[in-house]
């Protein structure tokens, strides 16, 4: 999902933390570093504290060789600890976007 849809999945996150099941988002973020569209800076740069304050474990991946051993951990304690956990996927990493008219 995008950062922006995180605000939206709030009560969601709520249900996790009761019934505890596994759980494991990979969220690419937007508001970030060089973001070219200031309605997205607001819930991109509360993203990864609002999944925290829902109980959500969180990692940021900035670089490509990052991603895999994160996303494996990610999961590993997902799925065998019935944990919410999300791996965020920085600006830096996806690239910068532009706007184009």
């Amino acid at each position: 999902m995008q950062s922006s849809g995180v605000g939206n999945c709030i009560n969601t996150l709520a249900l996790q933390a009761m019934a505890r099941f596994p759980l494991l988002m990979v969220v690419t973020m937007r508001g970030d570093w060089a973001e070219f569209n200031a309605w997205q800076n607001p819930m991109g740069q509360a993203t990864e504290e609002a999944l925290n304050l829902m109980g959500v474990l969180t990692w940021r991946a900035e670089q490509p060789e990052d991603v895999a051993p994160l996303l494996h951990g990610a999961a590993s304690m997902a799925f065998n600890g019935d944990a919410a956990t999300a791996l965020l996927l920085g600006q830096r990493l996806i690239g910068e976007k532009k706007w184009v008219k």
